[in-house]
């Protein structure tokens, strides 16, 4: 499918355009798709401190989630970048936490690059249940083991 094709790809390519981006001058845009086939989208928003700046990634999942939205089928990523741009890896473990089979599509001129976030998140940080009162350990996706 092409991004004329696909509105969700559509979406991302419309709020990439405007994201706040001073000091990378790279924008990307973000469009997740629920379950239900509503939309959220997200631009990059930089800080000049640097550890500050927020995804397109999370924008779109925060949005989300702020509207009671869980659960998801897509994610459409659009950049200027000459080859696809996968979520990176900070984004990949918050989308993982609502959606760890999530098809992930990246827009590059003329190409579509897709990818399942299990695939490029193949072990997640995952706390086991009663993890709330800090005395649960971590438990992979990949083996389910715990380490405590």
């Amino acid at each position: 499918m092409t991004e004329s094709t696909d509105p969700l790809l559509q979406a991302a390519r419309q709020v990439r355009d405007r994201a706040w981006v001073p000091y990378s001058g790279f924008p990307v845009g973000a469009a997740l798709e629920a379950e239900d086939g509503r939309v959220f989208t997200g631009c990059n928003v930089e800080n000049a401190s640097y550890g500050l700046t927020i995804c397109a990634e999370r924008a779109a999942l925060v949005s989300a989630v702020s509207a009671g939205v869980r659960r998801f089928r897509r994610l459409a990523l659009s950049t200027r970048a000459e080859l696809a741009t996968p979520p990176c890896g900070a984004c990949r473990q918050v989308l993982a936490e609502f959606a760890p089979e999530l098809e992930i599509v990246s827009r590059v001129e003329g190409h579509v690059q897709t990818w399942r976030l299990d695939e490029l998140l193949p072990v997640r940080f995952q706390l086991t249940p009663g993890a709330q009162d800090g005395a649960a350990g971590l438990q992979t996706q990949e083996n389910g083991r715990t380490d405590g």
